[in-house]
This record gives structure tokens, sequence and C-alpha cells, in this order.
């Protein structure tokens, strides 16, 4: 036994390149004679890496205070695409298409306006304006009326699918009380950050014979087709009425999830590569308490992607 750790010895002390290497494949791989994990899953580096993330996260918090604008989401949503979305849900379930009415839009783009200005994500505002006082501010006489919100997506095809998987607005979108609909898709800064407020106002008038006729809806959709992209500054921000495509300087949905998949990446591998090599080379060093700190890293990860979620409905 000394004659073989003689051997080690003078082996090492001949190959400092061979010691360079060992010392560097350890930051990824346990370390068999001292029976401890690689330096890269060590106690230290998991705090290190919680700390980074933290650090990620709060300034993905509060950089839209101090420079609004600068994060966002990325979005291609259109009117068209929306009740085309919207109408084939009511064609599944066997219900008759809603009509594009003006004036519920009308209604629709103020209450957009109104959140922006305000600075609010509410179906009332911080003043106590409900969904029904924009309604009936353009004329609107209604028998039912509904509303529906969402921010912060990306495609109508998502919109939609996220009112659908709500019980409460799914009862708006296949609602067999309503006759007609109204709808907005208007791009400013709100709470800090650049995206996309999409509105969708239900009706019914008060006077069947006022639904809105298929010449209306398509003159309607035309009209909104070809209009140019109008900006307006409210309080200090531009709100776009009708984007085609919304692109922020960094969008949050493709920053976050890329951190996501490459730091859960990074340590993922890692986990399997040291699940294998201690198999392998049959060291025993995966404790209880190593085991909490590195659930407590996985859940951190995952919290990036939860905390800057896209697509939010209310």
């Amino acid at each position: 036994m000394e004659l073989e750790n003689t051997k080690k010895v003078n082996f090492w002390r001949k190959n400092v390149k061979a010691i360079e290497k060992y010392q560097f494949m350890h930051h990824f791989l346990p370390h068999e004679e001292e029976q401890t994990r690689s330096k890269f899953l060590s106690n230290g580096a998991i705090l290190l890496y919680c700390i980074f993330v933290f650090a990620v996260t709060a300034t993905f918090r509060f950089l839209p205070k101090l420079v609004p604008g600068v994060l966002g989401y990325a979005s291609n949503i259109t009117i068209s695409d929306l009740l085309a979305q919207t109408n084939q849900k009511r064609s599944e379930k066997g219900l008759s298409p809603l009509r594009l009415n003006s004036t519920l839009s009308e209604a629709a783009k103020q209450k957009a306006y109104d959140m922006f200005e305000n600075d609010y994500w509410a179906h009332i505002s911080p003043d106590g304006v409900e969904p029904w006082d924009f309604i009936l501010g353009q004329g609107y006489d209604y028998i039912y009326a509904g509303e529906n919100l969402a921010k912060n997506f990306s495609t109508s095809k998502q919109v939609v699918e996220g009112w659908y998987n709500s019980p409460t607005h799914k009862s708006n979108l296949l609602g067999a009380n309503y006759d007609e609909i109204g709808l907005a898709v208007v791009n400013g800064t709100l709470n800090g950050y650049e995206t996309t407020l999409v509105v969708q106002m239900f009706g019914r008038p008060r006077d069947r014979t006022q639904v809105a006729s298929v010449i209306e809806e398509e003159g309607l959709l035309e009209e909104i087709s070809v209009q140019e992209e109008v900006t307006e500054p409210i309080m200090g921000t531009q709100i776009t009425v009708n984007p085609k495509e919304v692109e922020p300087t960094l969008d949050v949905t493709k920053v976050s999830r890329s951190m996501s998949l490459t730091f859960g990446g990074f340590v993922g591998s890692l986990l399997a590569l040291d699940v294998w090599y201690s198999k392998k080379k049959g060291i025993k060093k995966f404790t209880g308490h190593t085991f909490a700190h590195l659930t407590v890293l996985l859940m951190v990860i995952v919290s990036i992607w939860f905390v800057f979620r896209p697509g939010l409905i209310l």
C-alpha cells in the first residue's frame, strides 16, 4: 500500500498538467477520494446560484420602474384573428357567430386607453369606473354585456385559448345571450412593461334590429386592416392602436425562457453527471442536507419562469 501511494505521488509530481486537468475535472465530477460533490454542485456554488437568480429577478422587477418600456412582451395579435378564433370556439359548440360592432369596439379601445393612462389592470378602475360605463358612454344600449381582458400574450390564438381555458371567461366566449362583440388591441406601457392589452366586450342591444349586419362587419374589418398605426402620447407613454406586431427592447418571455432552459439545463446536466459518476465509482456522498439545497435551487430556477410567465387574463 505504501509503495502504491509513493508511485501515485511520484506520478503527480512529474505530471503537473495532469494535476491541473484532474482538479478542473472535479468542477464537474464528484471527488472520488474526498467523497464530495463536484465544485459546481457544492453548497457554496448553490448559494451563489441562488444569489444570481435573486439578483436577476430583482432587476427584472425594478428595472421597469426605473426605465419604463425597456422590458416587455412581444406580440402579434390582430382583431380579425381574435374574431375568427372566438367564433370558431362558438361554432364548435353549435352557437351562432358574434358580429363585430364598431360601438362596442370603441368602448373596448377606451377601456384599454384608461388602463394605460391610469396604470391599472382590473375590470373596475381605481376611480370606480366599470366596464358598463365605457359601453354606455359610447351610446350602446344593452340588455346583456360582458368583458374579457388579456395581456402579455404573443398571438391571437393564445389569447382566445387562455380565455377558453378559464370557466368564467369561457362563459363569455360561449354566451348565448350575446349577439355582438367589440375588440381592441392596444400597445403601450403598463406597470413599467411594454405590452399589448386585449379588450373583448360582449353585448346584446336592447333593440335586436340594431345588431351589426355582415356587410357592416366586413366594412369594419376592412377599415381595421388598412388602418395605419396611430400613436398618441398619453401620460408620457406611446399608445398604439391595432398594432400588427410589438417588439420591446427586451422580450421578458424570451429572456426568462432562455434563462430557465440554460440555467436549468446546466444544473440538470451536472446532477445527471453526478449520479452517473457516483454510481460508477461507488461514491456515497448524497446526504439529505445536500438534497435539500439542490431542491431549493431547482425551485428557484423554475420560479424564474413562473414569475415572468407570459399571458394573463382577467
